[in-house]
């Protein structure tokens, strides 16, 4: 047999016996080859640019990457909530979100551009102005964004999976060309990578339109709809947002870009086990949310809660144990102060991977502002100690205050699934002998399966 037989073979294999493993190793496949490329994209840009180059790239991006977050108004989560919920409307709710979010796009374009120069007041007039273009990625995110979220609802996870990838291969394609051509001007770097990501727009849009059916003329009902689970959403994610980010955000604001460019490479480092963390929750909101069974849906729940928590500490510890040395051979010896910021924002990172499984959880029981309190008390407690930490610690006391912020994310997250499931802590955070066995009976259902066809081929 050819390896892509056996590779395909395999495949159906493990989607004829459980189509929730298949689409979670999917996922974890699409995360691995994202974390990859995040990873060569941050050794190139940090090798390309240096700490200060790094740091000013970081300025140009944050600011307007966070205002377009917000611009969304949580639409792709709604999308994928009723996608879900309902497949065979999914084409009107798309076409009703695509609508709301270029109104937005105008809207939040136009207040950014207005903000910009007092939001980054310390930074160099070059800077703010490269930040003030970077604004075009608010209509970007809308029309290019936000289409293929309705996928994840549908379980179309393969080519949901594929075209949330693009952007991360386009940037890589963005630095390699940049390093050919001898660019090392972070405004160009930015500017070029929001070209690349506006051609893919009609590709994206006809890979959408051959899985989700039409008509998608925007509907006022729908609107509504949207917009009221969106916004909660929304409520949720913006603190979210704030743990990820209020650290860069305000360094963006005060601190010098050398600094700042320490700190990116860290956060870079910290993230690489993210998409792997990321893969149980992001199967598990619409696999919850499709559920109409209470005791089934609580199941489901608790079992991706349990396995997902025990992943993200076992992928994070083996992170931590080479950061010391794989930080200033990656990135280079210009890093090497780097590491202890890194080696906290791994920490931090494990205690992120189990809030992410939790609340994608959370979201499809159809309880977003659940995860608004939680994100919210995070930020609170984050935005608090931030300050004093950095006086004390300079940039290693933002990474302390981002551990601390996503300690109480946990605590709080874990206090609000409690009492909306019955379930206790110890339920969702440890693992059982019956989730073994259940792991244990996937495999070696699909290891039988593959024999049996190993053995039929030949």
């Amino acid at each position: 047999m050819t390896v892509g037989y056996r590779f395909k073979h395999a495949w159906s294999a493990v989607e004829s016996i459980s189509p929730f493993i298949a689409q979670v190793l999917m996922t974890i496949g699409a995360n691995a080859s994202m974390a990859l490329i995040g990873l060569l994209t941050g050794v190139l840009s940090a090798r390309l640019l240096g700490p200060e180059g790094r740091g000013q790239l970081a300025a140009i991006q944050i600011w307007p990457t966070f205002i377009a977050t917000i611009a969304m108004l949580g639409l792709p989560e709604s999308l994928v909530f009723y996608s879900a919920k309902k497949p065979t409307e999914a084409g009107r709710y798309l076409g009703s979100a695509v609508a709301m979010s270029i109104v937005s796009s105008a809207v939040f374009g136009f207040v950014g551009y207005l903000l910009l120069p007092a939001l980054m007041s310390k930074q160099p007039m070059a800077v703010v102005g490269a930040a003030r273009q970077y604004l075009w990625i608010i209509p970007i995110f809308a029309l290019v964004a936000t289409p293929y979220h309705p996928l994840r609802g549908l379980n179309h996870f393969r080519p949901w999976n594929v075209l949330r990838t693009v952007p991360n291969v386009l940037w890589l394609a963005v630095l390699v060309g940049s390093w050919f051509l001898g660019r090392r001007e972070p405004r160009f770097l930015a500017l070029s990578y929001l070209v690349a990501l506006a051609t893919i727009l009609f590709p994206v849009w006809r890979v959408v339109t051959s899985r989700v059916a039409p008509s998608y003329w925007p509907d006022f009902e729908k609107c509504r709809q949207l917009l009221r689970y969106g916004l909660a959403c929304l409520a949720g994610s913006v603190p979210q947002m704030l743990n990820f980010r209020l650290d860069q955000m305000i360094m963006a604001t005060f601190i010098p870009t050398y600094d700042l460019g320490l700190y990116v490479v860290a956060v870079a480092w910290s993230a690489a086990a993210q998409p792997f963390l990321s893969a149980t929750g992001a199967v598990l909101f619409p696999r919850v949310a499709v559920e109409t069974d209470r005791g089934g849906q609580l199941i489901i729940f608790a079992r991706g809660i349990r396995l997902g928590a025990l992943s993200a500490l076992l992928v994070t510890l083996g992170l931590a144990l080479i950061t010391p040395w794989a930080v200033p051979l990656v990135f280079g010896r210009s890093f090497v102060a780097a590491v202890p910021i890194a080696l906290v924002l791994t920490a931090a990172a494990a205690l992120t991977g189990i809030n992410t499984v939790i609340e994608e959880s959370l979201r499809g029981l159809g309880s977003p502002t659940a995860i608004m309190w939680a994100e919210l008390a995070g930020a609170v407690v984050t935005a608090i100690t931030l300050f004093p930490l950095l006086i004390r610690f300079q940039i290693l006391g933002a990474a302390l205050a981002s551990l601390i912020g996503y300690g109480t994310v946990l605590l709080v997250v874990l206090y609000r699934a409690t009492n909306l499931t019955g379930c206790t802590v110890r339920s969702l955070l440890y693992p059982t002998h019956e989730d073994f066995v259940f792991a244990a009976s996937q495999i070696k259902a699909i290891g039988s399966k593959l024999a049996v066809g190993e053995y039929v081929a030949r």
